[in-house]
């Protein structure tokens, strides 16, 4: 629901916070001390600024539902935690009990470091031909039998 006071509200002048009682003391002092319009009116528009400040806090402050409800949550959740088993222990059981994590790594190893992705045989060979295939030819074998 949007706050029926936030249409006449004005950034040009000033509130007191949700503190309705000090605004209206202020349009009293200024309208008491003051024959200036202008003086009034702007206290008018803080009292009223003020006014929809208090009217938002209202609006948006927590039903006593919610509040009934947030502790119902908070409640059932304490309650849980205080059970016998601890959560690591039931997150553990629950992926033992529903996950191979080893086949989970495994696939997930083989889908996204697969060696021929990379070229290493490539460069394997390119390397072995760039700097072996002179040396071997320089090699004799020599086999000896006893």
């Amino acid at each position: 629901m949007k706050n029926p006071l936030d249409t006449f509200r004005s950034q040009l002048f000033g509130s007191r916070g949700c503190d309705i009682a000090a605004a209206l003391q202020y349009v009293d002092e200024l309208a008491a001390a003051s024959s200036d319009a202008v003086a009034v009116q702007t206290a008018a528009r803080v009292l009223l600024n003020t006014a929809a400040n208090a009217v938002h806090q209202v609006m948006s402050a927590p039903s006593p539902e919610k509040l009934a409800i947030i502790e119902l949550i908070d409640e059932r959740i304490n309650a849980r935690l205080n059970e016998e088993e601890s959560i690591d222990e039931k997150i553990e059981e629950w992926f033992n009990d529903n996950i191979d994590i080893e086949d989970k790594i495994n696939d997930w190893m083989s889908n996204n470091f697969d060696i021929t992705d990379y070229g290493v045989n490539d460069a394997v060979n390119d390397w072995l031909s760039d700097n072996l295939a002179d040396k071997i030819s320089d090699l004799d074998l020599v086999v000896r039998l006893r």
